[in-house]
C-alpha cells in the first residue's frame, strides 16, 4: 500500500504542478489599461501580454506596445510574451513564435502598423493582400526601437498616452 500512497503523492503534484505555468489572460475590452502607453485596450486582435514569472499579465494594447516594454523593462522576471493571431483572435500565439506583418495598409492602435499571426503562410497569405515586410519578433523590436524608442519626439509623445 506504500507504493500506491506514493503513486498517489506524485500524481497530485504533477497535477498542482503542472496547473501553476502562467497563462494569457482574458483582455477586458474598454476596461482594461496598456502597460506601456496607458491607452485602454479596445481591439481584440491588437491586444497583447506579457506574463511574468508569478502568472501576474501586463497586458499591451498593441505589438509595438508589448515590444517597447519588452525594451525598456528588466526581462528577467518575465515568463512568457503573447499576440493574438490577426485571422482567429481567441487563438493566442507565443510572441516570439508568431510571424508578423508590417503594411502600411492594416493600421495598429499606436501606428506602426504590426499585425501577429500563429504561422509564415498566414502571414505571407495577408501579405499578398496588403503588401509590407514580414518580420520576427526581434525584428519587431528592432524597428520599434528605431521608430519610437531612439527618436525622442516619438518617445516623449508616447509616454503621455
Amino acid at each position: 500500500m506504500r507504493g500506491g500512497s506514493i503513486l498517489i503523492t506524485l500524481a497530485v503534484s504533477l497535477l498542482l504542478f503542472s496547473g501553476c505555468e502562467p497563462k494569457p489572460q482574458p483582455i477586458e475590452l474598454g476596461s482594461d489599461q496598456c502597460a506601456y502607453c496607458r491607452m485602454m485596450i479596445t481591439e481584440q486582435e491588437f491586444g497583447t501580454q506579457i506574463l511574468n514569472k508569478q502568472g501576474r499579465a501586463f497586458k499591451f494594447d498593441s505589438v509595438e506596445c508589448m515590444a517597447a516594454y519588452d525594451i525598456t523593462e528588466d526581462g528577467e522576471n518575465f515568463h512568457s510574451k503573447w499576440v493574438p493571431d490577426f485571422l482567429n483572435r481567441e487563438n493566442w500565439v507565443n510572441a516570439e513564435e508568431a510571424v508578423y506583418l508590417h503594411s502600411e495598409t492594416l493600421r495598429s492602435p499606436m501606428g506602426l502598423y504590426l499585425t501577429a499571426y500563429a504561422d509564415r503562410e498566414s502571414a505571407e497569405q495577408m501579405q499578398a493582400e496588403y503588401g509590407g515586410d514580414i518580420l520576427d519578433y526581434e525584428s519587431v523590436k528592432v524597428l520599434v526601437s528605431g521608430e519610437w524608442l531612439d527618436n525622442s519626439e516619438n518617445q516623449v509623445h508616447h509616454q503621455n498616452h
